[in-house]
């Protein structure tokens, strides 16, 4: 095997990575939101996330390959502290606390797949404020998602003890809406201070916009006991904080560099299957003929519209920021 073609596959390796990483998040969530409650696992994720990226930070500022890229400096313009901190708040805490709320009401498969719509609804906010125009193709792949959320909202759902479906599929969607509308902000900070860096400093924000809500609402912190007395969950919470938000970045770049940003990104179609295989196994969530076909299509309908978007000269960021 050549020197090329090695790299095609460590390329698509990567990829393929990040997807299942990425696809995981509801189901890794799952465990540590019916521990302790949503606002304070909140400030717990993003404290972990801000030790991880730090890390990462400090190995990679000097290295002049990749610091164009992840960031070499943690000096930001304070004209951005605003647009850093509504980021961190929106497109990263109400993010994390909304998806954390949702799974106390549907499964991890119901969560995952609303989750992967991320990137139609980062393209409707493109509409709106960046003038991005969707193809044909593209309505059509939007409507089969939509009729597939549809049929899942109204259909079986797992059952969660105590839980309401219907607010469960609204937690979830407000999680999305508040990934998506950040998109475009954070692109455009990434690409001014490097992924790592922006990333970085919206964790900080969130981390603190996090504890002065937990302390305001007489939340207690203690609950960290809860998490540090199980060693499952403490291998959940660090991969949640340091995997999905921290290393997932850099495993990104390592493809975007290897087989290009479009073949990279395609490759996150996977997350809804992910999510759905693992949540069957891991949680022991119901397996049904409906739900897997409708997972699939929702895969193939992602593929087709950002397929399509890897075509258009207009830049839109429908990569789906998790973590």
């Amino acid at each position: 095997m050549n020197n090329i073609n090695k790299d095609v596959l460590f390329g698509w390796c990567a990829a393929i990575s990040v997807a299942m990483i990425w696809g995981v998040t509801g189901v890794v969530s799952k465990p540590l939101s019916m521990a302790i409650d949503p606002m304070t696992l909140v400030f717990f994720r993003y404290v972990t996330a801000v030790f991880g990226l730090l890390v990462i930070f400090t190995l990679t500022y000097k290295n002049t390959k990749i610091n164009g890229e992840l960031g070499k400096s943690l000096k930001i313009e304070k004209s951005d502290y605003f647009k850093i901190a509504m980021c961190g708040i929106i497109g990263q805490g109400l993010f994390s606390l909304f998806n954390f709320l949702s799974l106390g009401h549907i499964g991890a498969t119901e969560n995952g797949v609303i989750q992967g719509m991320n990137p139609f609804v980062t393209v409707f906010f493109g509409m709106i404020f960046m003038h991005f125009r969707m193809n044909k193709i593209q309505w059509g792949a939007f409507l089969i998602s939509a009729l597939c959320i549809f049929a899942m909202s109204v259909g079986p759902t797992n059952e969660v003890e105590g839980g309401t479906p219907l607010l469960g599929f609204f937690y979830v969607t407000c999680s999305v809406l508040s990934i998506a509308c950040t998109a475009h902000l954070r692109a455009s900070l990434s690409d001014k201070y490097g992924s790592v860096v922006s990333m970085l400093m919206q964790y900080i924000a969130v981390a603190i916009f996090g504890l002065i809500m937990v302390l305001s609402m007489g939340l207690d912190l203690s609950q960290i006991t809860i998490i540090l007395a199980d060693p499952l969950l403490i291998f959940l919470l660090i991969f949640l904080g340091t995997g999905i938000s921290g290393m997932s970045y850099v495993i990104q770049l390592y493809s975007f560099k290897k087989i290009g940003v479009e073949k990279s990104t395609l490759a996150l179609n996977l997350m809804p299957l992910v999510g759905y295989i693992v949540a069957v196994m891991a949680l022991g969530e119901e397996l049904s003929f409906s739900k897997t076909v409708i997972v699939l299509a929702i895969v193939v309908a992602l593929y087709i519209f950002n397929a399509c978007e890897s075509k258009s000269k207009s830049k839109v960021a429908t990569k789906p920021v998790i973590a």
